[in-house]
């Protein structure tokens, strides 16, 4: 079975540190950002969201855990504005370890999300989907989660 456990500092910091750097390069890969600013981009968008690290108001990371192999298997993080008067969700970061992927911890890991925000009182939990990563867009789509926007863009070589 797999459980959401609040993230514990040590595994916080490293997380924090790959994806800075792994937001970064999806950023340059999908044509928003350019390579040389992408690092401090990235930086400063982690530290609007979690100034008080993962301890931030409205933000909860959580370590995907698998009970019965007793390991860690990746992390999830998700917004949910408490205070608001409709209480949405949006999932800002998840990640699967590469040599759990395939195996369906992603469709468990998102199944223990959605009882965990219903138990919060969440009326509807979002996400962002980078339009190079389609296996995590097949992935949503399983789990029922629908199309609300689409952006496109035609690159001219220079």
């Amino acid at each position: 079975m797999i459980q959401l456990l609040p993230i514990e500092q040590a595994d916080f910091e490293v997380f924090l540190e790959q994806e800075i750097v792994s937001y970064a390069e999806d950023k340059v890969k999908s044509g928003n950002w350019q390579a040389e600013d992408a690092l401090e981009k990235s930086r400063k968008e982690f530290e609007r969201y979690l100034p008080d690290g993962r301890h931030s108001k409205d933000q909860f990371v959580f370590t995907i855990f698998d009970d019965e192999a007793q390991r860690k298997l990746g992390v999830l993080w998700v917004q949910v504005k408490m205070d608001a008067p409709r209480r949405e969700a949006f999932i800002l970061d998840f990640v699967i370890e590469e040599q759990f992927r395939g195996k369906g911890y992603g469709k468990q890991a998102l199944a223990a999300l959605d009882e965990k925000l219903m138990e919060m009182g969440s009326e509807s939990v979002g996400l962002h989907v980078f339009g190079h990563n389609t296996n995590a867009f097949e992935l949503y789509k399983k789990m029922g989660y629908e199309v609300t926007n689409i952006n496109m863009r035609k690159m001219y070589k220079k």
